[in-house]
């Protein structure tokens, strides 16, 4: 379904983000305030999260690749076109060894009983953490340049057609000042790498354990029409 009062509403949030009107905090509130049972409207909504930092507020902080992207969800909204995601599940050898780490780390939590102690334990599993997750990012798919110039259409004559049932669309220019900022310092994000790294190591049992379960990989928007 078509819910044109809900992509009028997203199409003014992304607007005001894109033109430094709002930061990232209020433009993360008003798309969560946004309910809709157009899967389009959702699915942007999706999409947008991994393009803003929701734990630090800043203007808004996108490559050249990134806005046009942005501007080709602003086509999509404000035509009648539809996108759909597709999910996939994968289970292999690496979940098993994931649960096995797991069911080795609770032998020796029996063996040796529950403490402090433990976390001299949790270094191992935390590299067998670490390596699942490095085969895991070598097995994503990478997209040529020009798959990424395109996503979510698949060909450019796609995006030429839906422009031009959408003659009133203009295409923002990426402004050149955006490319030089910075969401947080060369210092800050060097901090927060190694903190996240104690955080994985210490509860690495853990992480091993959701490991195991299915990995579920979302593919890239596409359109039903044009």
């Amino acid at each position: 379904m078509i819910d044109r009062p809900a992509r009028d509403k997203l199409i003014l949030a992304f607007e005001d983000y894109l033109g430094d009107k709002i930061t990232a905090f209020e433009f993360d509130d008003r798309l969560q305030e946004i309910a809709s049972e157009d899967r389009t409207v959702n699915e942007v909504v999706h999409a947008a999260w991994f393009h803003y930092d929701d734990c630090k507020d800043h203007k808004v902080h996108l490559s050249k690749s990134e806005w046009d992207f942005f501007q080709r969800l602003l086509l999509i909204l404000r035509s009648d076109a539809e996108l759909y995601a597709r999910l996939s599940k994968r289970w292999s050898w690496d979940h098993a060894i994931a649960w096995l780490a797991f069911a080795f780390f609770i032998g020796i939590t029996i063996t040796i009983g529950w403490g402090w102690h433990l976390i001299m334990w949790t270094t191992p599993f935390g590299v067998v953490s670490i390596l699942i997750s490095m085969y895991r990012r070598r097995g994503e798919p990478e997209y040529t340049p020009t798959e990424v110039a395109r996503v979510p259409f698949e060909t450019i004559p796609q995006i030429r057609r839906l422009r031009n049932e959408v003659p009133a669309f203009e295409k923002r220019r990426y402004r050149a000042e955006i490319r030089g900022r910075k969401i947080r310092s060369d210092t800050e994000d060097s901090f927060n790498w190694v903190f996240s790294h104690c955080y994985w190591f210490v509860f690495s049992p853990l992480v091993l354990l959701f490991q195991g379960f299915p990995t579920t990989t979302s593919h890239p928007l596409k359109l039903t029409k044009p």
